[in-house]
């Protein structure tokens, strides 16, 4: 079958030829073309960018694919827990990665080293030691996760513990009051270390974010509890530090009036974010320095 298809294939190309009446077209200008022997391709044949970035997994003098024994760091150790423990996250992904290329470097010697019978038990050892920083580096990361969400939840359970204490203080007796301001004073220094005793302020140290979301937090409470009891009274809502640190300093009614002279005298302003710690250290110094003279 195969010999039959053949000719035919065969007679159909002779038909077409004679059918056309043509010869076979020669190439021209033959004499002039030159051709040269084939290029053996060989490493000296190819130029190599002496600055490229796989020149960083082979030994910095580039005259061997595979360092010897001696030139091992064999002495060198592993980081430890407490050391990474005390890094940025950006300086544990620079160490990973670093990590990493050493683990690639040492491979790539291993493989060949196994490759001619080489003892590579020396890159192994070395390789062990940074799989174990690696290893190091993932505790140090799911620490910090594990205690990121555990601050999520305590986060959680201190916002419930505070709106909790808000509506018992709001809606307390006058002959428990007492009571609650007492509990007030300590809630608010244990949750924002806002001390008992104003005078005990460290105006450097102790006003900061934490303060100044506890000066929210005690106004609030105060204020909210005292149109509870004054249903007649109007009043606009306080507009931030400025309005808010009177209810600190003093007790809701005294605040209350306190606030309305400030709004009166037109002084009441909405500070922004850059200006509220500056004021208030100001504000605190000015209060306990009156306090004295008094």
């Amino acid at each position: 079958m195969y010999v039959i298809r053949r000719s035919l294939a065969t007679t159909s190309a002779e038909a077409a030829k004679a059918a056309s009446g043509s010869s076979p077209r020669t190439l021209k200008f033959t004499d002039k073309i030159t051709l040269r022997p084939p290029i053996i391709p060989t490493h000296q044949n190819m130029d190599i960018n002496p600055n490229h970035p796989l020149w960083q997994f082979f030994p910095p003098d580039a005259k061997t694919s595979i360092r010897e024994t001696e030139e091992l760091d064999l002495e060198s150790r592993s980081w430890t827990m407490n050391e990474l423990r005390r890094k940025s996250f950006e300086d544990l992904h620079k160490i990973w990665y670093l990590t990493l290329k050493q683990r690639n470097i040492l491979a790539r010697e291993t493989r060949l080293g196994d490759a001619v019978y080489a003892d590579t038990s020396k890159f192994n050892q070395i390789d062990e030691k940074l799989v174990l920083v690696q290893k190091r580096i993932k505790n140090a990361l799911l620490e910090r996760q594990v205690a990121y969400e555990r601050a999520q939840l305590l986060s959680e359970k201190q916002e419930t513990y505070l709106n909790d204490f808000k509506q018992r203080f709001i809606n307390c007796n006058e002959s428990e009051l007492e009571n609650y301001y007492e509990k007030l004073i300590r809630l608010q220094y244990a949750m924002f270390g806002i001390t008992p005793e104003i005078s005990d302020i460290d105006l450097d140290q102790d006003i900061n974010v934490k303060f100044v979301q506890g000066l929210n937090y005690v106004a609030d409470l105060k204020l909210t509890r005292y149109l509870n009891r004054n249903p007649d009274e109007e009043f606009e809502p306080l507009n931030g530090p400025m309005e808010e640190l009177p209810f600190l300093l003093n007790d809701a009614e005294f605040a209350v009036s306190e606030v309305r002279k400030l709004r009166e005298a037109g002084k009441s302003v909405v500070l922004q974010k850059i200006q509220v710690l500056p004021f208030l250290r100001n504000a605190i110094a000015n209060f306990l320095k009156e306090d004295e003279e008094n």
